[in-house]
């Protein structure tokens, strides 16, 4: 024993050295793909989704070999004239352009793997999105690219790991096509384990709005989501500061930065899963970027900056919580004149820049030129906006995200304006219908209920034996079926605290309007289960009588036999006779006949024009806003 510990030191200490050196970093491939311009008629024109495409090609170019990096959009002359370098390299965001980058990347992808080497390709797409019939779709230029195509391009490109940042609305279907678990809505849990059976090395990052538009700002000249998404790539959701961006550190942070936007339409919602069902995997690796600027920012005072290049083109925004190291890796070409800027604090007026800096340098915010003024902001419909990375973000906010997160409900995903308008007419109308048939229910259970113990009571007060033992068998009938309707009655939803519980969660402007339509949907789902079991139990009752029926046809014949009076004989055939019209009317009732009630959810569960109605979108542009309608009409 005295010989162990010197042993284990030595081991300890002989570790590292038998070691291996450390595995490289993963090689990065990016196609990136940006659309103006829907190819379906009558699709709003968007402003920013070049713009978009070119900031993601100038972040990926700092991770990747040149060449590495596709983008294939259509640049407007505003974004030519901001990225003029870009012009010669990029194509059009066809169907066709899309397979032959694709072919392209996968080629050396295959090469660099051959190596030895790991790889991690990103798809990003930034335009616009829809969904028909539950399977959602990306519009490229010239048609529909679906759920099939990215997972057939993602095969093809066979990368270690793949990464899938998609700014659409209705993205989420892309990647998980409706009706999860045979739902109009999917949960967390449906996402995760679509994405685990079909595509277990992919990562997601999804705006998860069921809307027509995608939201953009003239400020930012981006979409919302975009942006947010961009500025935490550069390292501002970097939360414990390792130089690693994780997929719940980007969906905390994205949800952190939008929480004091006022309308909830404007907010971007996220829905974020690594490759292997790992919230906590690496999104993007800052540590290994081949060219780039790092800008450091003190940990020890809490600070919101705003960043612009020499063109005043803005490239990310952040709140730093007290305390928090930050490191931004900013491509070179946006370092040089960079400005910096601190919305909301005591020098909302000025900012500071940065001069010359060489590819690789490292600066602090100290080295840059003292602070000039700056123009006052706009103000109108885009002082909404305004609100965005209000909240300071940090290892504390990651903390009580998580924290709020695993004590509030599953969110919902997959969940329109269209759909939640749908649902009040859906509810108001089952509560209507509901009433009235209940009150008709109420009507005739009273009536047979009192025709039955009255018959059965009449035949007991005749005082001969079979007439009271046919007067008690009556009443037990009629009691036994009579109390186990008026059970069923007590059990069914209550159409009117449905009604109740539904508008109170619309007009909840904190509440999640997914939840409220997710609830109402399993509890109309639990009215038609409930219907299901109403008619299986009519059923029974139907055969229970038939049954009846033919018991007492065989006595009427057995009596007819024996010589018995031809008033038994017929007193039985009669009893037969009623007994078949009761069974036959309750299996008529069981198998061909259907509530009102009945025919609406089974309308709600399976329409497939429901994504087809008629939607408005209101979209922050320069000076206003731009309204946007959509559907068919």
């Amino acid at each position: 024993m005295r010989f162990l510990l010197p042993l284990l030191v030595a081991l300890t200490l002989s570790t590292p050295a038998a070691g291996e050196a450390p595995s490289p970093p993963p090689v990065v491939f990016a196609l990136v793909v940006a659309n103006n311009q829907g190819f379906a008629p009558g699709r709003a024109r968007l402003q920013y989704a070049d713009d978009d495409g070119a900031k993601y090609h100038e972040f990926f170019s700092m991770l990747s070999a040149p060449g590495d990096v596709v983008l294939l959009t259509g640049l407007d002359s505003d974004t030519r004239r901001l990225f003029p370098a870009l012009e010669p390299q990029v194509r059009a965001p066809s169907s066709q352009n899309v397979a032959e980058a694709a072919r392209a990347l996968a080629a050396r992808i295959a090469e660099v793997k051959r190596s030895g080497r790991e790889v991690d390709f990103y798809f990003v797409f930034a335009g616009h999105g829809d969904v028909d019939q539950g399977r959602g779709f990306l519009e490229l230029s010239d048609r529909a690219f679906d759920a099939d195509d990215l997972q057939a391009l993602l095969r093809q490109v066979d990368a270690t790991r793949a990464h899938v940042i998609l700014d659409s609305c209705n993205s989420f279907f892309v990647v998980s096509p409706r009706k999860a678990g045979g739902r109009r809505y999917a949960t967390p849990e449906d996402m995760t384990r679509s994405l685990a059976q079909r595509l277990p090395a992919v990562g997601v990052l999804l705006s998860t709005s069921a809307e027509a538009e995608v939201y953009e700002w003239s400020e930012l000249q981006s979409g919302v989501f975009s942006h947010v998404v961009r500025s935490g790539l550069m390292g501002a959701a970097d939360a414990d500061a390792d130089g690693r961006v994780t997929y719940a550190e980007l969906e905390a942070f994205a949800s952190i930065a939008a929480r004091e936007i006022p309308n909830p339409l404007f907010r971007p919602r996220l829905f974020a899963l690594g490759p292997g069902r790992s919230p906590q995997a690496t999104l993007v690796d800052l540590r290994a970027v081949r060219s780039a600027v790092t800008l450091r920012v003190d940990a020890v005072p809490p600070v919101r900056l705003t960043l612009r290049d020499a063109q005043g083109l803005r490239w990310a925004d952040l709140n730093k919580e007290a305390g928090m190291p930050l490191a931004l890796r900013l491509p070179p070409r946006v370092a040089r004149g960079l400005e910096v800027e601190r919305p909301g604090g005591p020098d909302t007026a000025r900012a500071w820049s940065l001069g010359e800096v060489a590819p690789g340098a490292t600066v602090e915010l100290a080295s840059f030129s003292p602070p000039m003024p700056m123009p006052p902001a706009a103000r109108g419909v885009q002082e909404q906006l305004r609100s965005l990375f209000a909240t300071p973000f940090g290892p504390e906010a990651l903390a009580a995200f998580e924290r709020a997160r695993q004590a509030e409900p599953a969110p919902v995903y997959g969940i329109s304006l269209a759909e939640r308008e749908r649902m009040r007419q859906l509810v108001e109308t089952f509560t209507t219908v509901e009433r009235d048939r209940r009150r008709t229910e109420t009507i005739l259970f009273g009536a047979t209920l009192v025709s039955s113990v009255g018959t059965g009571a009449f035949l007991v007060a005749e005082g001969d034996r079979d007439s009271r033992v046919q007067g008690i068998s009556a009443l037990a009938v009629s009691l036994l079926f009579s109390g186990a309707d008026l059970l069923q009655q007590l059990r069914r939803e209550d159409p009117e605290a449905l009604l109740r519980e539904f508008h109170a969660s619309q007009a909840d402007a904190a509440a999640d309007p997914g939840l409220a339509v997710a609830r109402v949907d399993y509890r109309l789902n639990r009215f038609l289960a409930q219907e299901r079991n109403i008619r299986r139990r009519l059923e029974t009752v139907g055969w229970i009588y038939m049954g009846a029926s033919a018991l007492l046809l065989g006595i009427g014949e057995v009596r007819r036999a024996n010589g018995s009076p031809g008033h038994d004989v017929r007193e039985a055939e009669r009893a037969a006779l009623l007994a078949a019209v009761s069974a036959t009317s309750n299996l008529l009732r069981a198998r061909y006949t259907g509530s009102a009630t009945e025919h609406l959810v089974r309308q709600w569960n399976s329409d497939p024009e429901l994504r087809r109605l008629p939607r408005v979108a209101v979209v922050p542009s320069s000076g206003g806003a731009m309204l946007a309608v959509g559907g068919v009409f």
